[in-house]
């Protein structure tokens, strides 16, 4: 006869029968949840940063990487050849005006300079000699020219005596034109000697001209070299720090090679470089901001280099004030070219959910959730971001790096 189960058995077995489909639906809801937190993930709200939309004013700026430098750098280079004899002001100390960094060492160039000057002694030597000459061979010339004239006036003297008594029939005929003949070559002869005389003045004046050429060139030689054996000394002109001095005692320089370096660290400048791609709106005397260590400092484009290497166009800013106590050489710095100043417009704080200009991605929030929505970007600068086009005022934006979620259409917010 059958007997009924105990009820604990019972029990027991609806339990064992429940299990695998309760394991299954957990299972189940938590694919489920996977999946949906894989389509769409959750958010915290401490762990991204938001900003409103608001209305306001922007300027739109070029971003570049600058570097400070001395606004004033002197560069020194050795002008003779030579050697490196002292260092009087090592790198890193203060110099005076008019002081001597270094110098180097002058016996080669002071006998090539005495050599010049016994040049130049020979050559004056020679311009008086040819002085001289030119003064004697134009008084035996002269003297020469003043007997032909007498002589012309005695011939001309015989020539109007035979003409007289050829006409009253006394002279003859050959004695007539013989008297003529003389005067002619007499008058051929003081001609000749003229032109002997031009010719000989202009061509020893010629000779006078290019030795007197030559002294000049000598004595401008002599200038020269004695200006740099003065420079030699490698003196400063004016007040700074020397920031770097080849300090190689003995070591040979050429003519032309860097030595040292000062610079006046009262005031500074920015070297700054950015894309060629914008150096079209980079305009000598444009604004400009600079930024570094939480300060901001007016600036203005000094100059644009001509030169674009790898890319990249150089540009110098000036400052103001361009004597900043946290101002220091080659301190990195930010570089903002103000190109647009715009007023009354949508922006929102600038931040890693930039990508560019033009249309992109970004997430709004709203209902517990940040949707995907595509704007346009407008101008920007180091703080803000002019949205043209998909956004409101009030409207509150994700503002932290959103690209990994891009692909989804909206992202669950929570709180903690």
């Amino acid at each position: 006869m059958d007997r009924e189960l105990d009820i604990t058995i019972t029990r027991q077995n609806r339990r064992k029968r429940l299990r695998p489909i309760i394991a299954g639906l957990l299972l189940l809801l938590s694919v489920l949840y996977l999946i949906r937190r894989a389509l769409y993930p959750t958010v915290r709200l401490n762990e991204i940063l938001t900003f409103p939309a608001e209305r306001g004013d922007l300027i739109g700026t070029l971003t570049a990487i600058g570097v400070v430098v001395p606004e004033f750098e002197q560069l020194f280079t050795s002008p003779i050849e030579s050697k490196i004899e002292k260092i009087r002001v090592p790198a890193g100390e203060t110099v005076r005006a008019d002081s001597s960094i270094l110098e180097l060492n002058i016996s080669s160039a002071s006998l090539s300079l005495a050599q010049l000057c016994d040049e130049l002694d020979l050559k004056i030597n020679r311009q008086v000699q040819l002085r001289l000459r030119l003064e004697r061979l134009l008084v035996d010339l002269e003297a020469q020219c003043d007997i032909k004239k007498l002589e012309i006036e005695y011939l001309l003297n015989q020539f109007n005596l035979q003409q007289r008594l050829f006409d009253i029939g006394v002279g003859t005929q050959e004695e007539y034109a013989k008297a003529d003949l003389n005067l002619k070559i007499a008058r051929r002869e003081l001609t000749q000697l003229q032109k002997t005389i031009s010719s000989e003045q202009k061509g020893l004046k010629a000779d006078l001209r290019e030795l007197e050429l030559q002294i000049a060139i000598q004595r401008k030689s002599i200038e020269t070299l004695q200006r740099q054996i003065e420079a030699a000394a490698i003196r400063s002109d004016r007040d700074g720090v020397v920031t770097w001095v080849r300090d190689e005692i003995g070591a040979a320089v050429m003519p032309g090679e860097r030595v040292a370096r000062v610079a006046d660290l009262a005031s500074f400048k920015i070297q700054a470089k950015i894309s060629d791609v914008h150096v079209a709106r980079l305009i000598p005397g444009n604004p400009v901001i600079i930024r570094f260590e939480k300060t901001d400092l007016d600036g203005t484009i000094a100059s644009i280099e001509p030169t674009i290497q790898n890319g990249v166009v150089t540009f110098n800013v000036t400052l103001s004030p361009n004597n900043h106590p946290l101002l220091r050489p080659n301190l990195r710095v930010e570089v903002y070219v103000v190109t647009s100043s715009l007023r009354d417009i949508i922006r929102v704080k600038n931040g890693p959910f930039i990508n560019g200009g033009g249309e992109q991605e970004i997430f709004v929030i709203g209902g517990g959730r940040a949707w995907r929505r595509t704007v346009l970007i407008g101008e920007m600068n180091y703080d803000w971001v002019e949205i043209r086009q998909g956004l409101q005022p009030g409207e509150i934006v994700i503002i932290s790096n959103t690209r990994e979620y891009l692909h989804r259409p909206w992202l669950q917010l929570k709180i903690k």
